[in-house]
């Protein structure tokens, strides 16, 4: 699989990788400027398919994942609840309401929470039409018979498909899900994934990446999301210091990325994969930060930038 991450590099691949920065910083001091302000692209970025492809079919669906797969997407972003029976599934919400008719199928249960239903449950919903409604350019009758997937229901199609996009599992509300992890990990592990090249970890919890270290193997990378609201009023070097205890990158919203942030990222040997970032506009810019890779609902725009 061709990568262009620096994730599980050598530290002489990885300065190699960061010896344009320092160019770039050297030559901005000369000229009394601030580094990475000039666009700069060093090599393939990472394209990382946010929930799927879920800018053109239903997040978080077998059909966005095949959609991202089909785009050369180098990874596909998985956000992973679990259900009453234990089961891991894959959807962004800790309640079924805003992407199934749950409502509907099942009046009396409100919240909605997906912690409250069984898998069998769970498949009897509909996890497409309400995309086809809101985005009726993009809508497609099958969708509407669209399931919310569990972990190994992806990893089934991947292999179907021979995917060459690695999976970049986040665990979502860990707290809530007691031995996520463990079983996150003993189901990747039978199915061949739990190795470098073929899975990243990601969460907003450090509590729930440093239990994955723990029980992962060397070289599998974790990545500590970033909200505005974790790091305001923080030092960013606390911050920084902190997250390169535990993690080998970063992934903070794109509000979040300055000049000064993928620096200091880089000075610690954190790669830095902004979210979530749309358009190609808004992907030129965060190149010209220097950023490694983006989190995107359209991955067919960065990959044709990437060919550019």
């Amino acid at each position: 699989m061709k990568k262009s991450t620096i994730i599980g590099w050598p530290l002489s691949a990885l300065f190699g990788f960061l010896a344009p920065y320092a160019f770039n910083a050297a030559a901005a001091d000369k000229l009394d400027m601030q580094p990475f302000t000039t666009r700069s692209i060093v090599g393939d970025i990472d394209v990382i398919a946010h929930r799927g492809a879920s800018g053109y079919a239903p997040e978080h669906t077998l059909s966005a994942y095949k959609k991202a797969i089909q785009m050369k997407a180098n990874y596909v972003e998985l956000d992973l609840h679990m259900t009453k029976d234990g089961e891991l599934v894959a959807i962004h919400d800790a309640t079924l309401a805003r992407t199934t008719n749950a409502e509907e199928v099942y009046p009396d249960r409100a919240p909605w929470r997906v912690k409250d239903f069984t898998l069998s449950e769970m498949k009897q919903l509909d996890a497409g039409s309400w995309f086809n409604d809101a985005y009726p350019e993009y809508a497609k009758k099958q969708y509407a018979k669209e399931k919310i997937p569990t972990l190994q229901e992806v990893m089934d199609v991947m292999k179907q498909k021979d995917a060459k996009a690695a999976l970049y599992i986040e665990t979502k509300a860990p707290n809530v899900y007691p031995g996520m992890e463990g079983k996150l990990v003993d189901i990747l592990k039978k199915n061949g994934y739990l190795q470098q090249g073929k899975v990243i970890f990601q969460s907003f919890s450090e509590a729930s990446l440093r239990k994955l270290r723990e029980i992962i193997p060397k070289g599998i990378p974790l990545i500590q999301l970033y909200s505005p609201a974790m790091i305001q009023g923080r030092n960013l070097d606390d911050v920084l210091d902190q997250a390169a205890e535990y993690a080998e990158g970063v992934g903070p919203e794109q509000s979040l990325v300055t000049p000064e942030f993928v620096q200091k990222a880089h000075e610690r040997h954190l790669i830095v994969h902004p979210y979530t970032i749309n358009t190609k506009e808004e992907m030129q810019k965060q190149l010209s930060l220097g950023v490694d890779g983006m989190f995107t609902n359209y991955p067919d725009r960065l990959v044709s930038l990437n060919k550019k």
